[in-house]
């Protein structure tokens, strides 16, 4: 089973070459790596011209959506995904993802626990992932991870490409679309990958276009989500909470690309691990 993955790339080398050494690494599966850069000047392009194993798309373009699906048109693999440049996967993880849809031929989509990191590689915390509902997303936020998705190709192939005009909440936008469309999305209490909390991530420090975006999706919503979005958030704290989504975790054992000049993982063990939502 062939899986294809993305990465949107805009002046990031230094994270770029760790999630790219992260997939790089990856056994027990074939892959593709697609990097789509909107034309970097940080020594990006440079770079991606030397690396033979990887697809490179170089040219403008309208952001990190758009640069997702130039890659997804691409993309020959059965299973894709997307991975930003401030992310990483861990081991093995797209051995299991092959495993798991393998065993799951009913599953469209795939999300599992995210591990959110500082730029040294220490652990912030765990995110844990848990049932996906679309009037629970829609009423608070996408408490799913993207740098742990993935999809079969046929959702592409029926048209489902992320909406451009989004520059931060294209994902919130996305993952209510297909479970809105009856797609089967699946959810495992695995991480699978690792998201940097670099200070200047774009869902992050972007508040202008974070407000735009919100102003973008708000007609989409439908009104009884709007009236009844605290009921609905209660609803969605009770899901997490008896699912154990809340609960600390430990001992966690995991191992990334800590700066951008290592050759192999480091290792870090942590006795115990909080899973509620750090920056710091």
């Amino acid at each position: 089973m062939q899986m294809s993955i993305v990465t949107p790339s805009y002046n990031m080398l230094a994270y770029l070459r760790r999630c790219c050494a992260s997939v790089a690494d990856q056994q027990g599966t074939s892959f593709e790596h697609i990097v789509v850069d909107g034309e970097s000047t940080d020594g990006t392009t440079d770079w991606l011209r030397q690396q033979a194993r990887i697809t490179s798309i170089i040219e403008h373009d309208r952001g990190m959506y758009d640069a997702i699906n130039k890659g997804l048109r691409i993309a020959s693999g059965e299973i894709v995904a997307y991975l930003n440049c401030d992310e990483q996967y861990l081991p093995n993880t797209l051995a299991f993802v092959k495993e798991y849809f393998g065993r799951h031929p009913d599953a469209d989509v795939l999300f599992g626990d995210t591990l959110l990191i500082r730029p040294n590689g220490t652990l912030l915390s765990v995110r844990k992932t848990y049932k996906a509902a679309w009037p629970l997303i829609l009423s608070s936020h996408l408490y799913l991870h993207t740098a742990s998705m993935f999809l079969r190709r046929r959702l592409v192939d029926e048209g489902e490409y992320f909406d451009p005009e989004f520059r931060c909440w294209g994902d919130y936008e996305f993952v209510p679309r297909l479970l809105r469309k009856g797609y089967r999305v699946n959810t495992v209490r695995r991480p699978l990958s690792a998201f940097t909390i670099t200070g200047n991530n774009l869902g992050l420090a972007a508040t202008a276009e974070i407000e735009r975006d919100r102003e973008r999706i708000r007609p989409a919503i439908p009104w009884w989500i709007r009236r009844l979005s605290l009921p609905l958030r209660l609803v969605r704290m009770g899901i997490k909470a008896t699912t154990g989504a809340y609960c600390p975790i430990g001992p966690v054992e995991y191992e990334i690309y800590s700066s951008a000049d290592m050759v192999q993982r480091q290792r870090f063990r942590v006795r115990r691990a909080s899973a509620l939502w750090r920056t710091a």
